[in-house]
């Protein structure tokens, strides 16, 4: 029987500055990447996976999220 993993990812920011030069928060210099992929919960139909996807990206819209079939 197939299980359906959520899935989400977020964005970060990365300080790019060579001198790692940080004022008040603020890079000198920095650039926006995607985090892996990371598991948030298992559930036994893709349409219960899918409508919690659907609910997270409601909660954090900057997020992504997926649905993953598994064995």
């Amino acid at each position: 029987m197939s299980e359906f993993s959520v899935m989400g990812r977020r964005k970060i920011t990365i300080n790019t500055d060579p001198q790692r030069r940080c004022y008040d928060g603020c890079h000198f210099s920095e650039k926006t990447i995607w985090s892996e992929w990371r598991h948030i919960v298992d559930l036994p139909t893709r349409e219960e996976a899918e409508a919690s996807a659907r609910t997270y990206k409601v909660i954090n819209p900057g997020r992504q999220y997926k649905v993953e079939e598994h064995e």
